[in-house]
């Protein structure tokens, strides 16, 4: 996996540039967010991941981060190996 999809499509109680700071804060020396954006239908974080990253890990650590923030389900993350969306109260922890 070398990259994960973030989109916001519903209301949050945290600013997108908190949960942008909050990832890379997290992800040191695994991954970092690389872009974001908003259209009308959301916002996005882009977050490229190091090839040599653990695969769960990082996803136990940005699922992490949105629980941290309170964002509940109005977020949905893919993993860049696959095309499955996962919502936070998806994702099962290691």
């Amino acid at each position: 996996m070398d990259f994960v999809e973030l989109v916001i499509d519903g209301p949050i109680a945290a600013d997108r540039d908190d949960i942008e700071d909050e990832l890379n804060h997290a992800l040191l020396g695994r991954g970092e967010v690389t872009g974001a954006g908003t259209s009308e239908r959301g916002s996005h974080l882009d977050i490229d991941i190091l090839a040599t990253a653990d695969r769960q890990a990082v996803l136990d650590i940005i699922f992490r981060v949105l629980a941290a923030l309170d964002v509940g389900d109005s977020v949905r993350v893919r993993p860049g190996d696959g095309q499955t969306w996962l919502r936070p109260s998806e994702w099962q922890p290691s």
